[in-house]
């Protein structure tokens, strides 16, 4: 009788087990960081990519990447977990997300999308403004003032702020 391909024994801390519980447990995580945190702990309890592909439900080829990705991901989660609780929790949350998908490099930077959102934070008067609250259209006018970015749209400065 042969079988299919061997899964990937999984490892997972006691600590790292308690904040997949949390993604787990909590009413406002997103569903599927919600499914890939369960993933990893029935992956740890031993289960098949096959039954966890049915208890989830999620597709099997779906169930190998993400076991995959955890297990390439283990060694830097343990060194970081010498690092303060929230740099580990932050670390697994990037390891349960997607990966960026290839298509138009972004248009603006971290760093000019910050300088942005930055502008909104303090008081309009501060920068001279005669309005008491920010609008998307008069933060756009004062990043281009700025020269932060050559051009912006009212809409794009929305999204930022949202």
């Amino acid at each position: 009788m042969t079988t299919g391909p061997k899964t990937l024994p999984i490892e997972v801390t006691p600590e790292q087990q308690h904040i997949l519980e949390r993604y787990i447990g909590r009413r406002k995580t997103p569903q599927y960081l919600a499914k890939r945190a369960r993933l990893v702990l029935e992956a740890k309890a031993g289960l098949s990519n096959s039954e966890i592909s049915r208890r989830l439900p999620l597709d099997r080829t779906q169930v190998v990447m993400w076991r995959k990705r955890w297990v390439e991901r283990y060694p830097g989660l343990c060194r970081i977990e010498q690092e303060p609780p929230n740099e580990l929790e932050a670390s697994i949350l990037q390891a349960l997300r997607d990966e960026p998908h290839p298509g138009h490099p972004s248009t603006f930077s971290a760093e000019q999308v910050v300088q942005i959102v930055a502008i909104a934070s303090v008081d309009p008067k501060d920068c001279g403004r005669p309005i008491s609250h920010w609008t998307p259209r008069e933060v756009r006018d004062e990043v281009l003032k700025r020269g932060i970015v050559p051009s912006i749209s009212v809409t794009q400065v929305g999204r930022f702020l949202k």
